[in-house]
């Protein structure tokens, strides 16, 4: 028997009983996207899988597309990046792994940027390295009126890399490059399941406030992320052998603690599940 198991946190259920095999079956793949939808967040424990059998799971919640960096693509299955956020001691730990420290939503600097993430771990270090996730649903309604009423209607601008991010991106090829041009996206969008309004924030790609000096988009943008910065949004998960954790990218943002030891491995396979350009 399915079950899905709220963490009465912040955001986040756990689906217990599931076969995998069985995922794409029309009832089980509408019962997960609408605990997607739900919980923001869901977990489902298991043992790991080959990148195809990934592929094949990833499509219980949507159409999988291949990500922006060819050199994380994953050989005969390029909708799966294999993200090795290992911490080297000669410093050539990945610049995505990095980056990852801070909170963030995936493929904002498109145009239509994915609905949801995958990610199934393969190789986990002994400690730390969880995984903290933003109800950015919770984040808006936690606004004040005058907050809600300035944004509203507001629209910003996302590329793959800006100076208000803390550290730079990994580097493109050319046609990486002619491949991301900036964006523009509002401020808050609706989830089209829900019809919850959610504050649409990355603060690794998210640029400016459209129509706004930069000094005045700088602090509206901080203060926005000061609220997404509280306790009471998040939830936290800690990583087992073999987990699949999804989450919506719509209402959503997450970070990696890095605060495990150096050298051991943490090895992920990812997949991103093809959206709609945010409303």
């Amino acid at each position: 028997m399915v079950e899905i198991v709220s963490s009465k946190g912040a955001l986040g259920a756990r689906i217990e009983g599931l076969d995998r095999a069985r995922a794409n079956e029309p009832t089980f793949a509408a019962m997960l996207d609408q605990a997607l939808a739900e919980h923001l967040l869901v977990v489902l424990p298991g043992a790991p899988m080959t990148p195809a059998e990934t592929r094949d799971f990833a499509r219980a919640f949507g159409e999988p597309q291949t990500q922006l960096l060819r050199y994380k693509r994953s050989g005969d299955v390029p909708e799966v990046s294999v993200m090795v956020s290992t911490l080297m001691t000669d410093g050539t730990t990945d610049k995505t792994a990095i980056r990852a420290e801070d909170w963030h939503t995936d493929d904002s600097y498109f145009a239509t940027p994915a609905k949801a993430t995958l990610l199934h771990s393969i190789e986990i270090p002994s400690h730390g390295g969880s995984t903290w996730f933003c109800n950015m649903h919770s984040v808006y309604d936690a606004l004040p009126e005058a907050t809600k009423k300035r944004i509203d209607g507001k629209r910003a601008m996302h590329g793959y890399d800006t100076p208000r991010a803390r550290n730079r991106p990994s580097a493109r090829t050319p046609e990486e490059i002619a491949e991301t041009p900036d964006v523009e996206h509002p401020l808050v969008r609706t989830h089209p399941v829900t019809g919850r309004k959610a504050l649409y924030l990355n603060p690794n790609r998210l640029d400016r406030i459209v129509g706004l000096e930069r000094a005045e988009s700088d602090a509206l943008l901080d203060e926005l992320a000061d609220e997404a910065r509280k306790p009471q949004h998040h939830f936290g998960h800690v990583w087992n052998k073999g987990d699949i954790v999804v989450w919506d990218n719509r209402a959503t943002m997450h970070r990696v603690m890095i605060d495990y030891p150096v050298g051991e491995k943490r090895i992920m396979q990812r997949v991103l599940i093809k959206g709609e350009p945010p409303i």
